[in-house]
């Protein structure tokens, strides 16, 4: 987490990330001006190692350029390897040009980048149950490598209303083949959760929600064994492991993530 403060004027904050250059919406409180970012890497995109993120801020017509160092330390995830048949593993040839479609309308989404911050901390958990599946799980498929877990699993028996982890617009409302009936959610500054398997749909594109509103019931759909439902969260692009971020274990997660606040002090 990015926080950019000053008692000047703040124009303009953006932060670039990863390839990604995001804008922060600029606030007013107890009269400085606040900008906000949420940030994080994703296992298995992003290597371990010192990285550089650039912050740019525009006050009173100048322009200041700040590098801050960010160091990613490895995580070891658990594996399961798993023999299947083999029309379990790969998508037989009639469904690829879907797949590709589809995939092209996720990365869309994904990429969207809204000024106007909805975002707050924590989490709402979207449905009660356990986690069965966490994040950062990789299967190992009749002896290939799969992507690693990019959410993480919750219990959830068919037709559990599923509630909104934040506020935001809907980007994406669809039936994928691999991720069922989904959901995207818009919550500005690059930060966008989603819902995985759902058994009904409850928004449209477009439809602005509230933080813990209902907006589809679990289930199976898509390339699932069971009802379940998979909740992700997307920063900037990355995604990240959400589980810190909910009731609970938020005060943890602040303690282990960089946090960094840049003052701007007027004339400096």
């Amino acid at each position: 987490m990015i926080r950019v403060t000053s008692s000047a004027p703040l124009t303009g904050v953006s932060v670039q990330w990863q390839g990604r250059n995001i804008p922060l919406d600029v606030a007013l409180w107890n009269n400085h001006y606040i900008a906000l970012g949420l940030f994080g890497t994703q296992t298995g995109k992003v290597k371990p190692g010192l990285h550089t993120m650039k912050v740019t801020v525009n006050s009173n017509g100048t322009r200041r350029r700040i590098s801050l160092p960010i160091r990613v330390t490895p995580v070891k995830y658990r594996e399961d390897h798993l023999t299947l048949p083999e029309s379990m593993v790969t998508p037989p040839a009639n469904v690829l040009a879907r797949i590709a479609k589809e995939r092209k309308a996720v990365g869309k989404a994904l990429s969207t980048a809204t000024l106007t911050r909805e975002w707050g901390l924590p989490l709402v958990r979207p449905v009660d149950g356990i986690v069965t599946s966490p994040y950062g799980r990789r299967r190992i498929l009749n002896k290939k490598p799969r992507t690693p877990h990019g959410g993480m699993d919750f219990r959830a028996a068919q037709g559990t209303p599923v509630r909104a982890a934040l506020p935001g617009r809907v980007v994406l409302a669809g039936d994928h083949y691999f991720a069922g009936k989904s959901v995207y959610v818009d919550s500005g500054g690059g930060v966008i959760s989603h819902y995985f398997h759902l058994d009904s749909i409850g928004v449209k594109e477009g439809e602005r929600i509230n933080r813990g509103a209902v907006i589809g019931k679990s289930g199976m759909t898509g390339r699932s064994t069971g009802p379940h439902l998979h909740f992700g969260l997307s920063l900037s692009g990355q995604l990240v492991n959400p589980e810190p971020l909910f009731d609970g274990t938020i005060s943890g997660m602040l303690e282990k993530t960089v946090s960094r606040t840049l003052n701007i002090t007027e004339g400096k």
